[in-house]
């Protein structure tokens, strides 16, 4: 049992970021799913202001949000390795991932699955919970819903929009990649640009090293559009960092 758990949601693409980021730089932790909603209470209890996922509770401090996780097990390892954190190039193309591909994938696809196929979502939350957190889960799960598209500001026209934003994003990496480069920042290495890419598009083509692929179904429409994605560059891109990296 280690003395590092990292709290998450099964489903989240944003979770799988930061867990990757541990798992690469050879750092030892407890994984925690929570219920939608259980989540903000141990975040509150844990000192946190919100509960926005992933956050990791350690012995001397906890830390918050998936790109300052990458910063602290960046400067810990002893691995070797490196996510390259000191470079400028691979940290903004993180923000730009961050703030606009992680938040419309998200939003493309609960505006479909959550709305219009919510028992699709259901499982891959329940992933890693205790047996009375299911329980709970599953008689909570309509409201759960409502609350959810309410926040996540989720519907037709919205899911087209995003759909759009994400289109325009996929451009713009395979344009960084049509110089032949291997890693999004240049370099030889893999870094923190790569792992958040990779991870903020897998819904998309669930690689199957992503430990949640399995559980993970498409709705029909982002299912037909994720098809006509995966030749793209990018798309080949992430399916080979996981086959190699994760």
């Amino acid at each position: 049992m280690s003395n590092r758990t990292l709290y998450i949601f099964s489903i989240s693409h944003y979770c799988e970021k930061a867990r990757w980021a541990m798992d690469y730089l050879g750092l030892d932790y407890d994984v925690q799913p929570l219920m939608p909603g259980k989540h903000s209470v141990v975040a509150k209890s844990l000192g946190l202001a919100r509960g926005s996922m992933p956050f990791l509770r350690l012995p001397e401090q906890v830390i918050q949000g998936s790109d300052k996780i990458v910063d602290w097990a960046d400067s810990v390892t002893s691995s070797g390795r490196s996510l390259q954190s000191d470079a400028q190039l691979a940290c903004d193309i993180e923000q730009r991932l961050d703030d606009l591909v992680g938040v419309h994938v998200r939003r493309h696809y609960y505006s479909e699955a959550l709305v219009e196929h919510p028992s699709i979502v259901l499982p891959v939350f329940l992933r890693g919970l205790s047996w009375l957190d299911k329980i709970k889960l599953r008689m909570a799960w309509p409201m759960i819903c409502k609350r959810m598209i309410k926040l996540m500001d989720l519907g037709s026209k919205q899911g087209q929009e995003s759909l759009e934003i994400v289109q325009r994003e996929l451009d713009w990496l395979d344009g960084l990649l049509s110089d032949g480069r291997q890693f999004l920042a240049g370099g030889s290495e893999l870094s923190r640009a790569d792992i958040t890419a990779a991870s903020l598009l897998a819904p998309y083509v669930l690689p199957p090293e992503h430990s949640q692929s399995m559980y993970v179904k498409l709705p029909p429409r982002l299912a037909q559009t994720a098809d006509q994605w995966r030749s793209r560059p990018i798309m080949q891109k992430v399916l080979s960092f996981y086959a190699q990296f994760r």
